[in-house]
């Protein structure tokens, strides 16, 4: 009996050893390997920062990486740009629903922006003042919004189509340029065509927001309305044609020999339209034109809208 006792307690003992080795071994490899490839990182630095002591171009390459990751994230990212969903009543001419923040609200706030089409875009249709713009631009001559997208800006004029392509706003050198109207074009909307540019921005400001307007998902959300605020007051238009283009000109007219010419040109427009808007056109109708460069720079993305109310 107490033979059987012990052969017991010692089988019982030796699987018990036999378990807390087998996890222990399980277990513990974890840390090992945790350690591994620890001591593996900390001896790959070792051998970076060796060779950066010695060899120049090393050193200029990490610093361009820097550099190149620094200036993306400050031109290229976009923090919580909200596009500008803007439903307008056409009896009374007043916005149902428009961005909150003006651009003193956003000067007064914690995070300073720089970026100057996100200043602007965050306006209140309802607080456009063109009059104390022009106090920082004479050539502003309008403001432009796209439901659905992020425009919502200024628009400014100069005496050919080459100046507001490198000078932004502020006429200060500028890459990103200034959304701006055609030279060609009467500043009170009275051509049959008015004429509006800006870049296709990779941080969807300027143009670049104009993208949406193509997908199919905008077209069943947006209002499809596009609204000009100048002197006058302002002009609501309804989109009637998107599509994409060569680098051609033939939709950049805008004088015209007769009506018959006219309702040729418009009725070619509406032709090429990825979507149908499901608009009538008439000889009467003005219209607007916005043009920006495909995502490849080798095209055009053109969107044109009639005068409606």
């Amino acid at each position: 009996m107490i033979r059987f006792i012990k052969y017991i307690f010692k089988t019982t003992g030796n699987g018990f050893y036999f378990i807390c080795s087998t996890i222990s071994k399980g277990f513990f490899y974890y840390f090992y390997a945790i350690s591994s490839f620890i001591s593996f990182i900390s001896n790959s630095l070792k051998k970076l920062f060796k060779k950066l002591q010695t060899d120049p171009s090393a050193s200029f390459a990490i610093i361009f990486i820097f550099i190149l990751g620094i200036f993306t994230y400050t031109n290229v990212y976009t923090p919580n740009i909200k596009t500008v969903k803007v439903s307008v009543d056409n009896n009374t001419g007043k916005s149902i629903n428009a961005p909150k923040k003006n651009i003193e609200e956003n000067k007064k706030s914690n995070y300073i922006e720089t970026n100057l089409f996100r200043i602007y875009g965050n306006t209140d249709i309802n607080s456009i003042n063109l009059d104390n713009l022009r106090k920082t631009n004479n050539q502003i001559v309008a403001w432009l919004i796209v439901d659905g997208t992020n425009v919502n800006y200024p628009i400014v004029k100069a005496d050919n189509n080459d100046y507001y392509l490198n000078h932004n706003i502020n006429k200060s050198k500028d890459s990103n340029g200034w959304t701006f109207m055609d030279y060609r074009n009467n500043i009170d909307l009275s051509d049959n065509n008015t004429i509006f540019y800006g870049h296709n921005l990779i941080n969807k400001t300027s143009f670049g927001s104009l993208s949406k307007v193509f997908t199919k998902k905008w077209f069943n959300s947006s209002n499809h309305n596009i609204v000009v605020v100048n002197d006058s007051g302002r002009h609501i238009y309804s989109i009637f044609s998107v599509y994409y283009s060569e680098p051609v000109t033939d939709y950049l007219q805008t004088n015209f020999y007769d009506s018959n010419n006219y309702m040729t040109f418009l009725s070619n427009l509406k032709s090429k339209s990825k979507f149908d808007f499901n608009i009538e056109l008439n000889s009467n109708d003005k219209i607007i034109t916005l043009s920006t460069c495909t995502d490849d720079n080798k095209g055009r993305k053109v969107v044109h809208a009639k005068l409606i109310s």
